[in-house]
């Protein structure tokens, strides 16, 4: 296919590819050498045939090359971790103090809300055996043929019915 001029072997179709897909664009490499005031004018590093700036920052090692010298980080000191967690014990007991917390912002609206819903199953339950009460009573009541009676158990029903559903609505 070609071959790679920097070590005069021949490279197939996808490393050349791959190659020319990595290497940066020329133009950009050099307009960014270029800029005045640029920090990387000055520290240029090669690859390949092209001037790549500087911006490689050495922490953990001495770098040998002397032109690396410049990125090197000074060590830092380790602090006192002592003082440090001092200070910050410090700072959280200032900050419970500063933080005073209304009861009115803690206490729901509505003071038996989280009591009516966890016993809400429940109270479901209760209702539908009432009702079903109610329906074995008005069963009774008509098998022994007394009319009379039917009426004030049909109304007995109606009337707690209605209180059932005034105390849902007052909730």
């Amino acid at each position: 296919m070609g071959r790679d001029d920097a070590y005069g072997i021949s490279m197939g179709r996808t490393t050349h590819t791959g190659r020319i897909r990595v290497s940066p664009k020329p133009g950009i490499t050099k307009r960014l050498s270029e800029k005045p005031g640029a920090e990387g004018v000055n520290k240029n590093r090669k690859w390949g045939n092209m001037i790549l700036p500087s911006s490689q920052i050495v922490l953990n090692y001495r770098p040998q090359n002397e032109e690396l010298e410049d990125s090197v980080v000074p060590a830092q000191e380790a602090e006192d971790v002592e003082k440090r967690i001092q200070q910050q014990l410090e700072d959280g007991e200032k900050a419970k103090d500063e933080v005073e917390v209304e009861i009115a912002n803690l206490a729901p609206k509505k003071i038996t809300y989280d009591l009516k819903r966890g016993i809400q199953d429940k109270l479901d339950k209760l209702e539908r055996r009432t009702d079903k009460a109610i329906a074995e009573l008005i069963r009774q009541r008509l098998k022994e043929g007394k009319q009379q009676d039917f009426f004030i158990a049909v109304n007995a029903g109606a009337r707690a019915q209605q209180k059932s559903a005034f105390d849902s609505d007052e909730d």
